[in-house]
């Protein structure tokens, strides 16, 4: 063989070889590798007299590897179940719930109430998309523990939910109910009151001793002290009858939410998750009940 067809043979094995090693990069630990392998084509002309040319295909696998970008490491999540809705759940998908009795936002469950519904709580609240990292927040408990809340309301598991997804504990003794991010009314129970109805972050909701045929008698003044309460939708607990709520368009243009055929306000008076300060006042003023009474 000619030795500068050898020469060029060999470079050409060469460049081959060296192709095949391919190029290889990473931008993390989760990694996806595609392989691309086709021909490459080597021409080396001798340099004799007459001129020939003898042409080598050598194959070159280039090698990429990835990244796939890394998923999020949400500790709170959104999840959704038919005939519930969207609920909150923890990084595993195990259900949180609310506690009614915890009306002011300070837990009323200890001992063995604790037992059958240990609280929750992460450091530091990552949540998924469609939920606020703003509302949520943490407690210290009587005990020294810590809490986390979601709108005020502590958080809860059930020791009665096995896997991921079960919802056992919603409504459980007409106080337990799985923690939504949209409920518009809750349902709040405190000690001298009974059950009662309070927006979703635990502000009471009222009605009017002066109201009659399901229209409001409050305008003016008295709107300004007690402002209607008109949620843009309704979610609420699954102890509640959908069927007992309504809305009415007022004589003011306003919309307003109707329970039991009693018109529903809030109280400019209450401050704070919990406050019930509206009670009584002028002896028209009532919290209001689940029941839908007057006291």
């Amino acid at each position: 063989m000619d030795s500068r067809l050898a020469a060029g043979v060999i470079i050409a094995l060469i460049i081959g070889v060296a192709v095949g090693y391919g190029a290889s990069y990473a931008r993390g630990p989760a990694t996806a590798t595609v392989t691309v392998t086709r021909p490459t084509t080597t021409t080396v002309t001798s340099m004799s007299t007459v001129t020939r040319s003898s042409t080598y295909t050598t194959t070159a696998t280039y090698t990429a590897t990835t990244t796939a970008p890394c998923k999020a490491e949400y500790n709170v999540r959104l999840a959704y179940k038919p005939g519930i809705g969207l609920y909150l759940v923890d990084k595993d998908g195990r259900t949180l719930y609310f506690f009614a009795k915890d009306y002011d936002g300070k837990s009323k469950c200890y001992g063995a109430c604790a037992e059958k519904w240990p609280i929750f709580y992460v450091e530091d609240v990552k949540p998924s998309p469609g939920l606020s990292k703003s509302d949520f927040g943490v407690i210290v408990r009587e005990d020294g523990s810590r809490q986390a809340t979601y709108k005020g309301w502590p958080l809860y598991y059930f020791a009665g939910d096995k896997k991921p997804g079960d919802v056992n504990g919603d409504g459980v003794k007409g106080v337990w109910f799985v923690a939504k991010p949209d409920y518009t009314v809750m349902v709040a129970v405190k000690e001298g009151l009974g059950m009662y109805l309070v927006t979703d972050r635990g502000m009471t909701l009222y009605f009017f001793a002066k109201d009659t045929g399901g229209k409001s008698s409050c305008y003016g003044a008295c709107a300004e002290k007690w402002p209607v309460y008109s949620p843009n939708r309704l979610v609420i607990p699954s102890t509640l009858n959908i069927t007992d709520f309504h809305f009415i368009l007022r004589n003011d243009g306003k919309v307003q939410l109707v329970y039991k055929n009693r018109l529903l306000y809030l109280w400019v008076g209450d401050k704070a998750m919990g406050d019930t300060t509206g009670q009584g006042v002028k002896n028209v003023w009532f919290v209001a009940l689940v029941s839908g009474q007057l006291p």
